[in-house]
């Protein structure tokens, strides 16, 4: 009998530590920091031929949201884009939709993440203009184009 009583003592003392220890670190969690950015926009591809040397092998279209959130005791990254890939003369290869998370923990330096990612057969990404791959940034986005980005990314996310 006195060994279930142990047993249930220390069972419980277990739940009222791991209880206690989630409301430490849910009431640290009101000095965080969050942010947001999204963009579209397209890139150079570069890759390195047998020189070592880095050469352009094409374009790529992309469109993003990228979450960040910090505070004294973590950080967590979180990416959720679509990107268009093309070859130099600027013909569709194939698009990805990926999912990226990442955290990492400023008391236990435990890190995590995970990157989900699923190919699609047509162009998927919006507002980056076919025919200026080499010079359009997110810089000249209005709020109502972030807006269909945001919009447009997230429904696309719901098919990993």
């Amino acid at each position: 009998m006195q060994v279930n009583r142990r047993l249930d003592s220390s069972a419980i003392v277990m739940r009222l530590f791991v209880i206690s220890a989630f409301f430490v670190l849910l009431s640290a969690c009101g000095d965080t920091v969050k942010v947001e950015h999204i963009e579209a926009f397209s890139i150079e591809i570069l890759e390195e031929n047998e020189d070592g040397v880095y050469e352009l092998s094409g374009y790529k279209k992309v469109n993003a949201i990228t979450a960040l959130a910090e505070n004294k005791n973590y950080i967590k990254s979180e990416v959720k884009m679509i990107v268009d890939y093309f070859d130099l003369d600027g013909n569709y290869l194939h698009s990805e939709i990926v999912h990226s998370t990442h955290s990492k923990s400023n008391i236990t330096m435990f890190e995590d993440g995970d990157d989900l990612k699923k190919e699609l057969h047509e162009p998927s990404t919006i507002i980056v203009p076919d025919d200026n791959l080499q010079n359009f940034r997110s810089g000249s986005l209005s709020d109502e184009e972030k807006k269909q980005v945001k919009q447009h990314v997230l429904s696309l996310i719901d098919r990993l």
